[in-house]
C-alpha cells in the first residue's frame, strides 16, 4: 500500500468512528439540565455540614458527564465549518487547560504567603481540571459559533 493509501484510509476510520460518538443536537439539552440541576446541588451542599463527601463527588461528576453531553452533541446544522470550530475550541480547551494546570498551585502559593497562612504547595485535582477544560471548550465553542 501506498502511503497515501494508508493515509486515506486512516483518516476514513478515524471520521467514522468520530461520527459515531456524537449524539443527537436534543441531548445538548440534557447535558444543560444535568449540568445545572448538579451545580445547584453542589452549591446547595457547601452550606450543609454534615454531608459525606461522596456525594458532592457524585455531583461533581454529575457536572463532569453534563459537559462531556454538551460537548459531543451535534449540532442543528453540521457542516465542514462547525468541525472546524469544535476542532479549535478543543485545542483551545487544551492549551489553557494545560496552562490553568501549571498556573494554579503557583497562584495557590501566593495567596497564602501574602494571607500569611501555612505555605502548602497544593495540586489541582483530575475533577477540576477536567472541568474547567470542558467549560473552556463548550464556551469558545459557542462563541466561535455566534461570531462565524
Amino acid at each position: 500500500m501506498k502511503l497515501k493509501e494508508i493515509e486515506t484510509c486512516e483518516r476514513t476510520k478515524l471520521e467514522l468512528f468520530l461520527n459515531k460518538v456524537r449524539l443527537p443536537h436534543s441531548f445538548k439539552k440534557l447535558g444543560f439540565i444535568i449540568l445545572i440541576l448538579s451545580f445547584i446541588g453542589v452549591t446547595g451542599f457547601k452550606f450543609i455540614d454534615d454531608l459525606p463527601t461522596w456525594s458532592i463527588q457524585i455531583l461533581k461528576h454529575a457536572m463532569l458527564l453534563g459537559l462531556l453531553i454538551m460537548s459531543l452533541s451535534k449540532e442543528k446544522i453540521e457542516d465542514e465549518l462547525i468541525e472546524t470550530l469544535r476542532s479549535k475550541s478543543y485545542s483551545l480547551a487544551f492549551i489553557i487547560g494545560v496552562g490553568y494546570t501549571m498556573l494554579q498551585p503557583l497562584a495557590n502559593f501566593i495567596v497564602d504567603f501574602f494571607l500569611e497562612e501555612q505555605l502548602v504547595v497544593s495540586t489541582t485535582s483530575h475533577i477540576q481540571v477536567l472541568l474547567f477544560m470542558l467549560l473552556i471548550q463548550v464556551g469558545f465553542f459557542e462563541v466561535l459559533k455566534r461570531n462565524r
